[in-house]
């Protein structure tokens, strides 16, 4: 935005610095990869949201697993239409009298806002999770279906609310000149409040806050998770070795109980019963098939949540070491490919978790079968 004899001015050109890093990020990883993918994901969560619907939720992590759904889901949906309303500005020359540019930074701002919403239901399944399997008391009544639902309630008014101020202060609409259509059009200018005051405290939000303290959290979380999980099937294994030595001996074992008899005062045979051979190990309880299929299901969403996220820390921390590797410094071209390739790992991340579901949950495998052959029948 500039000012030319008292009236507003803004050009778009300024946004795009190198021709074949705009044909990189822009027709290649936009247009060839992000779109496509965030239709699916958009596609796959609706689909994954109908099954839970199906399902009648139960518990608590099945309660947060939809959440994380429709959080992703809306994510994906404001991100791609922020994309077309600024591919339709950009390339297509579509410029009606609100600039379709601006609103498309409008929607990736409140998409923005819903990744922040995930991330925070991803980080309490993993606690959650985490504790369940780890601490020594029943933790797992703690997390009931009830508390879940008001956890994820919370969170999502946490993140409307934290987005009050900047909606406030960021987008004040005004009149302004556009030089490429020779007409005045809707537009909105960056307030002062919002530059000095605002701005600061939501990039330490988005870009230090939340991705470091999710980074830590998840992280310490899939390690325990995943050690957990090893000692579970380790001792599964264990018990199946178990019960094959057993099986081999049964003839064994079935003669030694015919020889363990007494006589009674009536001269009365009573067999008695051999002991069963492991007592100890059996009375050892692992996590039963439904809690371990749950803990492998959040420990991939965590892991996959890490895999994602880390990117964003690293170019966070190259950035602080050097500041030229910014939108704005020298390294502007290698800053946006970078940026275009850690998004498209976001959207890869958001778009997965029908297949998640798929694999680690019995019941929501099952409706989703029931419910795509129905559908079937009736086409």
């Amino acid at each position: 935005m500039s000012v030319v004899n008292g009236t507003n001015y803004y050009d778009l050109g300024e946004w795009t610095k190198s021709n074949k890093v705009y044909f990189i990020c822009t027709l290649i990883i936009q247009w060839g990869f992000k779109i496509p993918v965030r239709v699916f994901g958009i596609s796959t969560n609706l689909l994954a949201l109908l099954v839970f619907q199906k399902c009648r939720l139960r518990d608590g992590i099945s309660v947060c697993f939809m959440v994380l759904t429709l959080s992703d889901g809306i994510c994906l949906l404001t991100f791609l239409l922020g994309s077309l309303m600024g591919l339709l500005d950009m390339e297509l020359q579509v410029r009606p009298y609100i600039s379709l540019y601006y609103v498309s930074y409008i929607l990736t701002f409140y998409g923005l806002m819903f990744y922040n919403i995930s991330t925070m239901i991803t980080v309490f399944l993993a606690i959650q999770k985490c504790c369940c399997i780890s601490l020594p008391w029943n933790f797992k009544s703690y997390f009931s279906k009830r508390r879940c639902v008001a956890a994820v309630y919370c969170i999502y008014l946490i993140g409307f609310i934290s987005y009050i101020p900047f909606t406030a202060t960021a987008f004040p609409f005004v009149e302004a000149f556009d030089l490429t259509t020779n007409s005045t059009r809707l537009t909105f200018a960056w307030s002062a409040v919002y530059l000095q005051d605002v701005f600061p405290v939501l990039k330490a939000i988005n870009y230090i806050s939340i991705p470091f303290i999710a980074e830590v959290f998840v992280l310490i979380s899939s390690f325990i998770l995943s050690a957990k999980l090893n000692e579970s099937v380790k001792f599964r294994n264990s018990l199946s070795g178990d019960t094959m030595i057993d099986s081999h001996s049964k003839q064994k074992d079935e003669s030694s109980k015919l020889s363990l008899v007494k006589m009674d005062s009536n001269n009365t045979v009573i067999n008695i019963e051999p002991q069963k051979v492991n007592t100890v190990k059996s009375s050892i309880q692992p996590m039963s098939r439904k809690d371990l299929r749950a803990t492998q299901a959040v420990n991939v969403v965590a892991i996959l949540f890490v895999t994602a996220n880390t990117p964003d820390v690293i170019m966070f921390l190259v950035s602080l070491l050097e500041p030229e590797f910014s939108a704005l410094g020298s390294y502007y071209d290698l800053f946006r490919v970078c940026v275009e390739l850690e998004d498209f790992l976001h959207v890869i991340n958001l778009s997965v978790n029908l297949f998640v579901y798929l694999k680690f949950n019995t019941r929501f495998a099952e409706t989703f079968k029931s419910f795509i052959l129905r559908r079937l029948k009736d086409n």
